[in-house]
């Protein structure tokens, strides 16, 4: 109704109203699920990045690993990269049930997606001529990528890392509304209750959090470079 929503125009600040009147004393009780939404960016994170590290020379081109492996694992990045992590969190609750598991496996397979195929089209630039000779020489294919490839790609997969790091705990502050737990859980609840003050509060400790995470990726990200 055109003419309803212009008579009471003048209520569209009022959620920020309250929630520009944030409640202090409610601090203490964001600090524990803060710490479980970080453990879960880090941990995902980490194991993600690590997983998509032994996994994506199989789908590098040049690096010729079997070609049913490339295209198996080309095929099973496009389906996991079709989804956000929400929807990954919220197939793991059915999985795995509430909590903060949930939420860290979701965290793991969207970095995974994102990660492996970051880190193979890298293997595909990079100089394979050392590649190549340790493989003519009789090397193993994977430690060839691990002595000869990796070395040259390693500064962008730690800065590729390090950005989803970021991206991850914006993604992780949100899980809670699909039940895997986090800060995200109790930013749902105080919306359902209407506690705007609370909410508010929740968001300043947020928008800390992902301000100082950045300042230190950025540090870590202009050492590598």
């Amino acid at each position: 109704d055109p003419a309803l929503f212009i008579s009471r125009s003048s209520h569209l600040s009022d959620l920020a109203a309250d929630m520009m009147r944030p409640d202090l004393s409610f601090f203490p009780k964001i600090l524990l699920p803060l710490f479980y939404t970080v453990q879960m960016s880090v941990t995902g994170t980490v194991t993600g990045s690590a997983l998509a590290l032994i996994i994506s020379p199989f789908g590098a081109v040049p690096l010729h690993f079997p070609s049913w492996a490339r295209h198996l694992l080309r095929l099973l990045i496009q389906v996991l990269r079709s989804f956000p992590a929400l929807i990954l969190a919220l197939a793991a609750t059915f999985l795995f049930g509430l909590g903060t598991f949930a939420g860290t496996f979701a965290i793991t397979l969207y970095t995974f997606a994102i990660m492996t195929k970051l880190t193979y089209e890298d293997a595909e630039h990079a100089d394979i001529a050392p590649y190549q000779a340790l493989i003519s020489m009789g090397c193993a294919r994977f430690p060839a990528f691990i002595h000869a490839v990796l070395p040259e790609i390693l500064p962008a997969f730690l800065t590729n890392a390090l950005y989803l790091f970021e991206t991850n705990v914006r993604h992780s502050s949100i899980l809670g509304y699909v039940g895997a737990g986090g800060i995200g859980l109790i930013l749902n609840e105080k919306i359902g209750w209407r506690e705007y003050d609370s909410v508010g509060m929740i968001l300043i400790v947020l928008f800390g959090t992902v301000l100082i995470i950045e300042a230190i990726s950025h540090y870590i990200r202009k050492k590598l470079t």
